[in-house]
């Protein structure tokens, strides 16, 4: 008599940070810096009400193109290989529900999705929970990849990890033993990839101001627009794949772009303004805007073309101030 193998178990999986790269929020919100700046004037009082709330109210407001976000192929490679066995695939993220659902629905892997609605934030124990009551302990494997996810590894079979800060590694381990953790590793070492996304050439022609103040300024208000950049041309980088910024391709988080474009921003017009010269301000009010226009004209140049235009029109700026 032939026996049957067994059945696998259900894979739930986390969607942002681990079948997308990125997170839906914050690409709503680039969307929104793009298309609806003004939208983002409202985000710290929805954010107040609640995460959950903010994340709902964001989605009425923006609708993402699921076609030209970033995927996790590694994962979909796998996920794709998993559903052909028949192996069920759910989809249980902290997104809402409708963005949950267009993905899913463009992806064609997942027979279930499970999201967030106004009320409710699916993550950490609420997820937990959820699936606990849909499959009990021990009745699913689950792919996730920030602490967030500990409670859910620790009550699943097997835990897969998907680009996993060390941390996450430890907590993980200290979970569950070795034979039931499957590790998908990130592509690209993270302070490295911060280092290349401050565009620190730029830095180099910085040493031709005349003072350290003003290279320090002049440098971080580079990195700040260039990064700004990034976010503003983000579906046209997808789009072409041609030369995509870090951001573009997942390896660094939207959040972090949005963090340091706006430190960067900051930090460089507080020197400048400390400076008190209306000379220097008056340049920047020229600069700013060409230098934006400058960068996203020239991103589908070859690199080294690219870098001379915005170099010299760095060199250019710098020379104004320094007659």
């Amino acid at each position: 008599m032939l026996l049957t193998p067994p059945p696998s178990l259900p894979l739930v999986l986390d969607l942002d940070g681990t079948v997308l790269r990125t997170d839906t929020f914050h690409e709503m919100m680039a969307q929104a810096l793009r298309q609806r700046p003004w939208i983002l004037l409202f985000l710290p009082f929805w954010l107040w009400k609640g995460r959950a709330f903010a994340k709902v109210h964001l989605t009425e407001q923006i609708t993402l193109n699921p076609s030209i976000l970033s995927y996790n192929n590694t994962l979909l490679n796998f996920l794709r290989e998993e559903a052909q066995k028949g192996r069920p695939l759910i989809l249980a993220t902290g997104s809402p529900q409708k963005i949950a659902l267009v993905i899913a629905d463009h992806l064609g892997l997942f027979q279930e999705v499970i999201g967030s609605d106004e009320k409710t934030n699916m993550t950490g124990q609420r997820k937990c929970n959820a699936l606990l009551a849909k499959f009990g302990p021990q009745g699913f494997d689950y792919a996730g990849d920030s602490l967030n996810d500990a409670h859910i590894w620790k009550v699943c079979s097997k835990a897969l990890v998907v680009h996993p800060k060390p941390a996450v590694l430890r907590c993980v381990a200290a979970l569950k033993p070795p034979s039931e953790i499957h590790v998908f590793p990130r592509e690209v070492k993270r302070p490295w990839a911060l280092i290349q996304t401050l565009r620190p050439l730029f830095w180099g022609v910085n040493l031709v101001a005349f003072s350290w103040p003003l290279f320090i300024a002049w440098g971080l208000l580079t990195s700040g627009l260039l990064i700004a950049g990034d976010l503003l041309i983000l579906p046209y980088e997808r789009k072409t794949d041609h030369r995509p910024s870090l951001f573009a391709k997942g390896h660094l988080h939207l959040s972090t772009a949005f963090i340091l474009s706006s430190l960067f921003i900051f930090l460089s017009l507080l020197l400048f303004t400390i400076s008190k010269s209306w000379i220097i301000l008056s340049v920047l009010l020229l600069y700013i805007p060409v230098f934006m226009g400058l960068d996203s004209f020239t991103r589908p140049f070859h690199p080294l073309w690219r870098w001379i235009i915005l170099g010299f029109g760095q060199l250019l700026a710098l020379r104004v101030l320094n007659t």
